[in-house]
This record gives structure tokens, sequence and C-alpha cells, in this order.
């Protein structure tokens, strides 16, 4: 598996594009939007990051056992790995099955998601709406259209664990820059015709139908497809079997980091005006896209890392490791001074109507961004080795979280400094210093 510069600067190049498309529509948003629709808006990034939990860990643990494949297992286990002879050739029986386990689960758990938003997501839309002064029509059309999005998109979440487990890296991401862009020109253009919030849904519809068409032709290639077709799949049930044994703990470790981070916004729409959830919003933001670029080196060579930790190469794990948290670190900060030095200079020059949170606050969201990259590198090194010793530390920190952030909610007058400070000590009790310690110890 070769990766080199070209797949890094692709990465950093998608990752910058995700950003990009933030940024870039972020002064029309504030601009073209009343603090209640983007409080809204704020909400139904809230619900795609509840949609995730779904995936329970399976898109991570997929994408390791296809690069088990194409490292040349001809097993994978429940826990745990074979070593591997790097001169195996891939196993096309193992891969076709792996690929209808996932078919499988993606497509069952896709329906089970469109009747749940059919009947709570409306009773909760029904709930948040009832003081709405904005267009009533295109907010509930922007909300309808979204969830149907949001299960086509659960539906074909593997693709890109298909294209990154390979090790296609750089086409994987090429893919990413392009659908990004039709995203940022559709809704950009949408947004200065005054279409409003639905502008927002259709610019991310054209995205991802376009994205996943071509991931689905990218990965299919015609050997590859001609390879899968004249190999009998492996028995997908027992393959399905021993994915799930690593997939729930992987899914209760993601569960944990959404409802401690990325659900908070929809928790606070109970209690705190939609004008203040969408000052966190905008701030929770900033800070997601602190801890996407720190960690983008370490996501372009994870197939690499995990190469390494099936043949069981700790001089190169060990290097990779230490290498991936100074670059982070470096990234974090970076980040941490722009937002500091241009970013209220940058709201008041586009006129926004929605601003960052207090200057404390808004510093240990960032703090906190940084800390979680730390932990997302230790605990995926952990998981290269199909082995998930942290999941319950992880989900008891994120419940106990949740519980004193709604106590706190209820109690006091704290507002968003509840959602700011309580996360950030859950996790620097146990979570931030542990799983490091455990990764240095894993290089013996």
């Amino acid at each position: 598996m070769n990766l080199g510069r070209r797949d890094l600067l692709w990465n950093y190049s998608a990752s910058f594009m995700r950003v990009a498309s933030a940024l870039i529509i972020l002064p029309l948003i504030l601009k073209m939007l009343s603090p209640e629709e983007y409080g809204l808006w704020s909400i139904m990034l809230s619900i795609k990051a509840i949609t995730e939990l779904l995936d329970f860990g399976f898109s991570p643990t997929f994408s390791r056992a296809i690069t088990y494949v194409y490292s040349g297992a001809k097993e994978i286990k429940s826990q745990g790995f074979d070593p591997v002879d790097s001169n195996a050739g891939t196993d096309y029986s193992l891969l076709g099955g792996l690929i209808n386990a996932v078919k499988r689960f993606y497509g069952s758990v896709a329906i089970l998601l469109l009747l749940f938003l059919a009947t709570a997501g409306v009773l909760y839309l029904n709930h948040i709406m009832n003081d709405y002064s904005g267009d009533m029509l295109s907010a509930k059309l922007s909300w309808y259209a979204y969830g149907a999005l949001l299960c086509y998109q659960f539906y074909t979440y593997y693709y890109d664990s298909m294209l990154v487990g390979r090790g296609m890296i750089m086409k994987a991401r090429q893919i990413v820059v392009l659908s990004q862009l039709l995203h940022i020109a559709i809704a950009s253009l949408l947004l200065v015709m005054g279409f409003g919030i639905i502008s927002m849904v259709v610019g991310q519809i054209a995205s991802v139908v376009v994205n996943r068409v071509l991931a689905y032709r990218a990965f299919y290639d015609k050997e590859t497809s001609e390879l899968i077709q004249n190999s009998k799949p492996a028995e997908w049930r027992g393959l399905l079997k021993n994915l799930w044994n690593t997939a729930y703990k992987s899914g209760l470790t993601g569960i944990s980091w959404i409802i401690s981070n990325r659900m908070l916004a929809a928790f606070a729409g109970i209690y705190i005006p939609l004008s203040a959830v969408g000052d966190y919003g905008l701030s929770k933001q900033v800070a997601e896209i602190t801890y996407t670029l720190s960690v983008v080196w370490f996501v372009t060579f994870y197939p690499k890392i995990t190469q390494h930790k099936i043949s069981s190469n700790f001089i190169q794990l060990k290097r990779m490791y230490f290498k991936a948290l100074a670059i982070a670190l470096a990234v974090g900060l970076f980040c941490f001074a722009g937002a500091f030095l241009a970013g209220d200079f940058t709201l008041d020059l586009i006129g926004s109507k929605t601003r960052f949170i207090s200057g404390p606050l808004f510093a240990l969201l960032l703090v906190s961004a940084i800390f979680d990259s730390f932990t997302y590198i230790s605990t995926s090194l952990l998981l290269a080795g199909n082995e998930v010793p942290h999941f319950k530390a992880q989900l008891v920190t994120a419940l106990v979280t949740v519980f004193v952030i709604f106590l706190f909610l209820h109690f006091t007058d704290w507002g968003v400094a509840a959602l700011v400070i309580i996360p950030l000590l859950s996790n620097l009790v146990y979570n931030h210093w542990r799983w490091a310690l455990a990764a240095i110890r894993s290089f013996k």
C-alpha cells in the first residue's frame, strides 16, 4: 500500500474544502438568515450527528477489514488478528462477503431511520417551531428534504470506507473536493437569490449524490468488478457477526463522542433560546474545524499504520504516532490563534448577526478540540489492532457528561458555559491521559 505526499495533499485539500464549504457559505448564511433560521440549521446539523449514531462503528471497522484483506488477510476475526505475509494476494471471495455483509446492515438501518424521522422527527419539529417567526413552509420543506437526504446518505455510508480501506486516499479525497465545490456553488447561488435555509439543503443533496456515484464507480473498476464477480462470496452472516464484535464497541465510542459533543446543540434547544444556540453552534463549528484539520495527517496514513500494526512493525508505529501528535498540536495552535486574531473581525466585516460565545469559553472550546484530537489519535492506534479497550470508559464519561449538563441547564443559569466546561472537565479526569498511555505501552 503506497501512500505519500500526494495522498496527504489531497486529504488536506478535501479537509480544506469541507472547512471552506462552511467558511465560504457561512458569511452568506449569517447575512441572509435570521438568528432563528441559523439556530434551526444548527439543530438540523445536530440531527445529522444523531443519525451517525446508527452507524455504530461499522464504517471504521469495515474500512479496517478492507485494509486487512488488501494486505493479504485470509480471515476476519472477531477480535485481534493473525499476522499476515506482506506478499499474500487479495482474497476476493472474502472481499465480496464483506461487502455483502455491510450492504445488508446499512440497508436495514436506513429503513429504520426513515421511519424514525417520519414520526419522532416530525413531533420534534412541531415542538421547536411553536414560536418560529420566519417562513414556516420553507423551514418545514427543508427539514423533510434533509431527513430524506440523511436516509440516502446513511444507506451509502460505506462507499468512502471501501476506498480508504483499499488505500485509494487520493481518489477518495478528489471526489470529496469535487462534491464540496458543487455544494458551495449551488448553496451560495440559492442563498444570493433569496431562497433561505432550503438553499443549504439543495446544496447538500447535490453534493452527496455526486459523491456517492463517483465513489462507487472509483472502487468498482473493471478489474475489481470482474474479480469479485468471478469469486464466490464468503458467507456474509459469519463475517457480519465478527465485524459486529468490534463495531459495537467502536459504535459505543462514537456514540460517546457524538452525545458529549455534536448533540449538545439539540439538547440546548430545550433550555436556551435559538439565538443563543446559534452563537454556540457557530463557535462549535470553528472548534470542529480545528479538530478536523488537526488529525488530517493521521487519517491520511491510517491504512499504512494499520498495515504496520498487523505486521508488528513497532518502530514505524511509534514514529508515526508521535509525529501525528506533534502535527495535531501545531495545527491546533495555528487554528486557535487564527480564530482569536481574525474571528470577530471577520464577523464584523460580513455584518454577521450571529456572534461567537464569550472569549474565555471560546478559548476552552478550542483547547478541548485539541485534546480531543490527541485522544482520537491514541484510541485509533489501539483500534488498528482490532481491539477496543476504551469503549466502556468513554461511554460512561459521555453519559455522566450529559446528565451533569442537564442538571446545570435545568437548575442553574450557566447556559452555554455548561456546554463548554463540563465536557472538557469530564474527559480530563480519565480519557485524555489514559489512552495516550495505553498507546505508548502498546509499542512494547
